[in-house]
C-alpha cells in the first residue's frame, strides 16, 4: 500500500501540473484544500503518530518532533519551502532560483519519508497521510507549473523541473522504508516524532496565516471536516 500511495503522489503532481483543474485550484479553493489537509495532518500527528513514538521512547520522540518543526521553520526563512502558499500571495512576481528548487525538492523528499513513517505507525495513519498527500500534490503540481510560467520558464524546462521535484517523493519513501523496522527503539521514536513535527508545522503554516489575514468561515469548516474524517476513519 505504501508503494501505491507513493506512486499516487507522483501521479497527482503531474495531474496538477499538466491539466487545468478549474475552481478547485482557484485561490479560495486551494486555501480550503489546505484547511482540509491541516485538519487531517493534525489529527494524525496527535492521535496516531505521536502516541506510537512516545510509547517507543518519549525523549527521542520529543526531540524528533522539535527537530522537524525547527528545521522546516529555518528552511522556510531561507527559501520557498512550499509553492502553494507562495501562489496564494497577492503578488505578480515569484522568483524560483536554485535555493527554492533545492528547498522544494527537500520538501518533496520529506513528504515521501513521512509517508513511509506514517505507515509504520499503523495502516490507518498511513492511509490518512497518503490521501492528504495526494490532495496536496495536485495543488503542488498546479502551482509549480503556474510559478514556472510566471518566472518565464519554457514548457520543456518546466516539465523537467516538475519531474525532478516529483521524483524526490518516491526517493524519500524508499530510503525511509528500507531503513525503518530494523532500528533501535529510540531511533524509530525519533523518526516518528520527526514525521509528527513535520505535520504539525505544515498544518500550522497552512492555516494560521490565512485565518489572521482574512475571514473565511468555509476554511474552518474544511478544517473540521479533515479532523472529523480522521476520527471516522479511526472508528471504522
Amino acid at each position: 500500500m505504501l508503494a501505491a500511495f507513493t506512486a499516487l503522489a507522483v501521479l497527482m503532481t503531474f495531474l496538477g501540473g499538466l491539466f487545468p483543474l478549474g475552481s478547485l485550484l482557484s485561490r479560495p479553493g486551494m486555501s480550503r484544500l489546505f484547511s482540509l489537509r491541516a485538519g487531517i495532518l493534525l489529527a494524525v500527528a496527535f492521535t496516531e503518530i505521536l502516541p506510537e513514538a512516545w510509547q517507543a521512547h518519549h525523549a527521542s520522540a520529543g526531540w524528533g518532533a522539535l527537530a522537524a518543526f525547527v528545521g522546516l521553520f529555518v528552511m522556510g526563512n531561507f527559501a520557498m519551502l512550499d509553492t502553494c502558499p507562495e501562489y496564494l500571495e497577492e503578488c505578480r512576481i515569484h522568483y524560483l532560483g536554485l535555493a527554492a528548487f533545492l528547498a522544494l525538492s527537500s520538501h518533496s523528499f520529506i513528504d515521501g519519508f513521512n509517508l513511509a513513517v506514517s505507515f509504520s505507525a499503523g495502516e490507518r495513519a498511513g492511509l490518512a497521510v497518503g490521501l492528504s498527500l495526494a490532495l496536496h500534490k495536485v495543488a503542488d503540481g498546479f502551482t509549480l507549473t503556474s510559478l514556472f510560467d510566471q518566472s518565464g520558464y519554457g514548457r520543456g524546462r518546466s516539465l523537467l523541473l516538475l519531474s525532478l521535484i516529483a521524483a524526490a517523493t518516491p526517493l524519500g519513501s524508499a530510503l525511509s522504508g528500507l531503513g525503518f523496522g530494523g532500528l533501535p527503539l529510540p531511533a524509530e521514536a525519533a523518526l516518528m516524532g520527526f514525521a509528527a513535527g513535520s505535520f504539525i508545522y505544515i498544518a500550522a503554516s497552512d492555516i494560521l496565516p490565512r485565518l489572521h489575514k482574512r475571514s473565511d468561515r468555509a476554511g474552518l469548516i474544511y478544517f473540521g471536516i479533515g479532523m472529523v474524517g480522521m476520527a471516522a476513519l479511526k472508528i471504522l
